[in-house]
């Protein structure tokens, strides 16, 4: 498997852009997922819906029949990728947010180390400064105040191991690029129906809240229209952008997720936010400032 060329320095900043804003929408993800289950739709249901919005979007995109070409090339990428977020969506109600939250967030972890041994990458300063900075903004925000994030139950372990499937998933992506976006979000979304319909399965027959269907028919409107807000577009943005970064930066600069969500769960929900936050939301900032502007 061969890495392609770097990409220009204007691609590679819009990509870095693409990625980031993907996370601070993603940030505000626990809304529509929150307020669902607040009317009985449990988030399994919610999950497995986007997933299946999210599959249909491309397809105006693929009504002709050169289009597929290249999807044998995407599928494996696209099914880590959509197993890897489904199974860290479900990861938030199995565990306690601070822990699935930096559990998965240590793919630029995964990804750098995963670099270095298959591809030979040169570690950086400019990556070890930015991965620091990264994890000290998230212990701030968090508030970690019981050491490393050790996995400690079984959600704990599928957080975790999301984590390493979304690294292998974007390290596939950037070493083989597709010509065009619409397959890479349909191999993706397929992932996740797969894999939503697999954790359903276990939910339900686990008995778990998070597999109650509850109002799903009169809620769907609302699912739907929650999906091609949230969901969509980041797909678009993320997985174009993973083909022109490598799977670190774009773990990275996907941090905004936190940033985003602290912030809005502090204006929105009364959660604190004070000068702890304060110094993560410049942490993240300042890892995501190191990672593009000391890019080699």
């Amino acid at each position: 498997m061969s890495v392609p060329n770097p990409p220009a320095p204007p691609t590679y900043l819009l990509a870095a852009v693409a990625v980031a804003l993907c996370g601070a929408i993603w940030g505000l993800f626990w809304l529509p997922l929150h307020w669902l289950e607040g009317r009985g739709v449990g988030g399994g249901w919610t999950s497995f819906v986007f997933n299946v919005v999210s599959m249909l979007a491309p397809l105006p995109f693929l009504l002709r029949r050169a289009a597929w070409d290249g999807f044998w090339r995407q599928a494996p990428a696209g099914f880590l990728l959509g197993t890897a977020f489904s199974m860290y969506s479900v990861s938030l109600v199995m565990t306690d947010v601070l822990h699935a939250i930096l559990l998965f967030y240590l793919t630029p972890v995964w990804s750098t180390l995963a670099g270095r041994v298959i591809f030979g990458t040169r570690l950086t300063g400019a990556r070890m400064v930015s991965i620091a900075c990264g994890a000290a903004g998230m212990a701030l925000i968090l508030g970690v105040t019981e050491g490393l994030p050790i996995p400690r139950n079984a959600g704990d372990w599928v957080a975790l191991l999301s984590g390493m499937l979304w690294a292998a998933g974007t390290m596939h992506s950037f070493a083989r690029p597709a010509p065009g976006i619409a397959v890479p979000v349909f191999t993706f979304s397929l992932g996740g129906v797969v894999a939503s319909g697999g954790i359903l399965a276990l939910g339900a027959a686990a008995g778990m809240p998070m597999a109650s269907a509850g109002p799903i028919w009169m809620a769907l409107p609302w699912i739907i229209a929650a999906a091609l807000v949230f969901f969509v577009p980041p797909n678009f943005l993320v997985l174009w952008a993973a083909q022109r970064l490598d799977s670190g930066r774009v773990g990275i600069l996907l941090t905004t997720e936190v940033l985003v969500g602290a912030l809005s769960a502090g204006f929105l929900s009364g959660q604190p936010f004070g000068f702890p936050e304060i110094a993560g939301t410049a942490f993240i900032i300042s890892a995501g400032l190191v990672e593009v502007l000391g890019r080699r």
